[in-house]
């Protein structure tokens, strides 16, 4: 996604979890599109809110306009900012919420400098701590509000990355 944006002038907004969020950034401002991990996605110029329907108009028209087929568009996308990122979701069950406790005192005193090898570039701390080590390649741990769960979320160059990548979260965070 940052690359995309990147590709376009755009400015990616990171938000924290629930589309509420994302809707007061379109009230407040030039928000093109919002969208969240479950696939939910809002128009700016349209409604503050989950628009499914809207958003396949807008696929059609924008098909139907460029006569170009929806694969030879994503991979000119793609080749425009440097192919496609792979991305999966772990949710690990921590023994307790004494576990939680200390893992989360832990990464918010000394977040990781480094995750599976590669050095962090920037940490974001809008929900939950995302570890970013570069456009397309970051680490998000974010705790549930209710229970002793701990989900992980990864963004990499490809499934085998993010398949490292989520194993050494789930060291780190069994290793509490």
């Amino acid at each position: 996604m940052q690359l995309v944006a990147e590709g376009l002038g755009r400015e990616v907004l990171e938000m924290p979890v629930g589309f509420k969020y994302i809707a007061a950034e379109m009230l407040a401002g030039e928000v093109l599109v919002g969208g969240e991990e479950s696939g939910g996605v809002g128009f700016g110029m349209h409604l503050p809110e989950r628009d499914a329907p809207f958003a396949a108009l807008l696929l059609i028209e924008a098909l139907v306009e460029g006569g170009v087929p929806l694969g030879e568009r994503i991979d000119e996308l793609q080749q425009r900012c440097g192919g496609a990122a792979a991305y999966d979701r772990l949710d690990l069950r921590l023994p307790d919420m004494a576990a939680r406790s200390r893992l989360e005192q832990l990464l918010a005193a000394t977040p990781p400098s480094e995750v599976a090898g590669l050095a962090v570039q920037q940490v974001i701390r809008t929900d939950g701590v995302k570890l970013r080590m570069g456009p397309s390649h970051w680490l998000m741990l974010r705790f549930s509000g209710t229970e002793p769960l701990l989900r992980l979320y990864c963004e990499a160059p490809n499934q085998e990355r993010v398949d490292e990548v989520l194993g050494w979260a789930r060291q780190l965070a069994e290793s509490i």
